[in-house]
């Protein structure tokens, strides 16, 4: 009796498993590459990064190819040069949002590159990043609003005032083009590409 429930004590764990793996695994499996990479950095943020903790709206961006800038004196004068170039690199980065988006009275349904098109909701916080090749529909505009991300772009006649904070920290996750599941993570203020990038093993 007892060799005949092993096997089916057995299957319920792996059942039991693959639920709790697919319930850490926030959002939904995509071919795309880049936004593949995108699911993958806010998974490990929302369940690893302290930074999620501190903000309830975060904005994505990416860079399809990391360049290195060191300062360089350049005929008497210190200027940034592009020193490196990691083609095999793409970085995903993801910020707390701190100034509400520009609503422009063009940015309706169907725009693109108007207003981000792109979004998904963790733990009951929204995560949001352009893609202009993704029109704006009436959901992501409807969740933008309920989550008090956007602003009339003229107020009173003028711009709203926008806040920059050098000290801001962001995670940045690069990852090997050549395989995705080998990334690292980066949690710093300095923009990206003006640090050393971390060490990955990618291959050829």
């Amino acid at each position: 009796m007892d060799d005949m429930r092993r096997p089916i004590i057995l299957l319920l764990l792996w059942f039991l498993l693959v639920n709790f793996y697919s319930q850490k695994k926030y959002i939904p499996q995509s071919t795309n590459f880049v936004e593949f990479a995108i699911y993958e950095a806010i998974t490990d943020f929302a369940d690893n990064c302290r930074l999620f903790k501190q903000d309830s709206i975060f904005y994505i961006t990416t860079l399809d190819t990391l360049k290195h800038y060191t300062l360089q004196r350049n005929q008497g004068t210190l200027e940034w040069i592009c020193d490196s170039i990691y083609a095999n690199i793409l970085v995903v980065e993801i910020f707390g949002s701190v100034n509400k988006l520009f609503y422009l009275p063009d940015a309706v349904v169907g725009s693109k590159g108007k207003l981000p098109s792109r979004y998904v909701i963790v733990k009951d916080k929204l995560f949001y990043w352009d893609d202009d090749d993704y029109p704006l529909t009436e959901e992501t505009l409807s969740v933008l609003k309920k989550y008090d991300a956007l602003t009339d772009m003229i107020n009173d006649g003028m711009l709203p005032e926008t806040v920059i904070d050098d000290s801001q920290k962001g995670a940045s996750y690069y990852f090997c083009k050549n395989n995705i599941s080998i990334y690292k993570r980066v949690v710093t203020n300095a923009a990206t590409g003006y640090y050393s990038p971390p060490k990955l093993k990618c291959g050829n």
